[in-house]
């Protein structure tokens, strides 16, 4: 019965693309704005790097003396951690976990922990469930697990942000 449960992270934690989110106030040309994020060579191809930006003050002072970008070399420039947050590819999911509570770069760990949370729960609840089996009936046990489970991860999808996410996923 907690099989979809158990496989349903898989798609409501799947990471879409991102990149730092440069924000729309800095008055930047379309050839300075494509610039501020660095370029990495992933997987046989150049992408936007997922965590780091140039440094937008830096960007700014050198978008204001030069006009293309292309006259400086980008590699000298200072980087910054995404301030702002990230935007999201919406091409697979239009939300996910990640997406909606930012778990990216340094919080990526998140993910994973969350599945390791669900399977905790999984156990713990193997060794009630067996008890409380033998006691009252493997019937009635399986359909009120059932039932709970039901009932939680229907909470889950209203859950404000991702601690309550976890504590229903172990429930």
């Amino acid at each position: 019965p907690n099989g979809f449960c158990g496989m349903s992270i898989v798609f409501v934690g799947d990471v879409p693309d991102h990149r730092c989110l440069i924000p729309g106030n800095l008055n930047l040309s379309e050839a300075w704005l494509n610039r501020t994020i660095p370029l990495e060579q992933e997987r046989g191809k150049l992408q936007h790097r997922q965590c780091r930006r140039y440094r937008l003050d830096v960007i700014r002072n050198l978008s204001a003396t030069f006009a293309d970008p292309d006259s400086i070399n980008m590699s000298e420039v200072e980087q910054e951690p995404c301030l702002d947050g990230w935007e999201y590819s919406k091409d697979q999911y239009i939300s996910t976990i990640v997406s909606e509570w930012e778990l990216v770069c340094d919080d990526d760990w998140k993910g994973p922990f969350s599945m390791l949370i669900f399977f905790v729960g999984v156990l713990i609840g193997s060794f009630c469930c067996g008890q409380l089996s033998d006691r009252y009936g493997r019937k009635l046990v399986l359909f009120g697990t059932m039932a709970v489970q039901t009932v939680f991860s229907m909470l889950q999808a209203f859950s404000p942000n991702w601690e309550t996410f976890c504590i229903l996923n172990f429930l």
